[in-house]
């Protein structure tokens, strides 16, 4: 292999490619990044850990056809070097690339490329053309409620299906469920996935660094693909059912506050600092006297009581909850005010921005 290409190019290229690689990996070749020419004019570089696969094509300058194998953490390392050259040059001997840039050479030994596996192409014979925006934003506002363990791997996982002209992700740890719908509309049934979560935030990573734009997107009962301006990442997706979430959804409310968003967030902050080992936190409502106040003891530290301004309906409650899960909640909304709505003791609250319905979130009280 002999070819020249834009040092930028092949930066960046490598970076995404790397997403998909695990340093961890005890099989050699599934730590490198396999360059492949493709014709005269483009170079695929391709990267997998068996559930995660990624390829990336870029222009360049073909002396000499070929196809290498090198552990990508050095050659991240040899390209991230300081040069005012733009123009990079690679060419393979035996058994190592020489990386060429002005004056400059480095050699890296290579990996036999022969053990490398072939990264899946979807069999779903429809593709669907997804604004970038559409699949980051509705990935992005609930993956902080996914499930930190592996034992249920749908539950470390971010459901994506289709219902009525919107595209909707959700998730859920069992302790608390964000569901966020984006407008998408599509005249053909829309596959759903369960996509690890574990992949899909790499996959994000490199789609938010992406002009806006459509990408394609393939899904059929094993893969989830997308594809987009030399780009192709796939993903293997969750065999298994999504919980019911809906079943678990409170039909009624017996209490609902309405408060500004930036004052609920400043009282949790400050009763974070001030809660219980389990972090926990109390909210209390009293419609007749017209407060709301959110509370936190510690006998190590001490006590707080914020009382907030808020427009209160319903019955008195007295409840405590997890403060991370309440904090996580702000990473997902935009409005000014926020709804809160109970069900009752015991019984989970429903967290709203005002007048914004795309986005809900669902959070289990703790008992004292």
């Amino acid at each position: 292999m002999k070819l020249e290409c834009l040092k930028k190019d092949i930066e960046e290229a490598v970076e995404m490619a790397s997403r998909a690689i695990s340093n961890s990996a005890t099989l050699p070749v599934l730590r490198c990044v396999v360059l492949e020419t493709k014709g005269k004019s483009e170079l695929e570089l391709k990267a997998t850990n068996l559930e995660l696969g990624i390829k990336k094509t870029i222009q360049v300058d073909t002396k000499k056809d070929g196809k290498v194998a090198i552990p990508v953490q050095i050659l991240g390392a040899a390209l991230k070097t300081p040069s005012s050259q733009t123009k990079i040059g690679i060419e393979t001997t035996e058994g190592s690339v020489v990386v060429t840039t002005g004056e400059s050479k480095t050699t890296i030994k290579t990996i036999p490329v022969d053990d490398f596996p072939k990264i899946p192409n979807p069999e779903a014979k429809d593709t669907y053309l997804v604004p970038t925006e559409v699949l980051v934003k509705g990935i992005r506002s609930v993956l902080h409620s996914v499930s930190t363990s592996l034992i249920k791997p749908e539950l470390a996982s971010v459901y994506m299906h289709h219902e009525d002209n919107h595209l909707l992700f959700v998730a859920t740890d069992s302790f608390r469920l964000a569901e966020k719908k984006v407008v998408y509309k599509t005249d053909s049934e829309f596959p759903t996935a369960i996509l690890p979560a574990k992949n899909i935030t790499d996959v994000i990573r490199i789609l938010e660094l992406q002009p806006p734009g459509n990408i394609e997107l393939i899904i059929d009962e094993n893969q989830c693909s997308i594809k987009r301006d030399g780009l192709y990442i796939t993903s293997r997706i969750i065999d298994g059912s999504f919980p019911d979430y809906k079943s678990i959804l409170p039909k009624e409310k017996t209490t609902e506050v309405v408060v500004l968003k930036e004052d609920l967030l400043a009282a949790l902050r400050k009763a974070q600092i001030f809660s219980d080992k389990f972090g926990q936190v109390s909210l209390h409502i009293y419609p007749q006297k017209k407060t709301f106040t959110v509370s936190a003891r510690n006998n190590d530290v001490g006590e707080v009581f914020a009382s907030l301004t808020a427009t209160i309906t319903g019955e008195e409650l007295d409840i405590n909850f997890n403060h991370r899960y309440l904090l996580d909640f702000f990473q997902s909304i935009s409005t000014d005010s926020v709804s809160l709505t109970f069900s009752g003791l015991g019984r989970p609250l429903i967290l709203r921005g005002v007048g914004d319905s795309s986005f809900s979130y669902l959070v289990m009280p703790m008992n004292r």
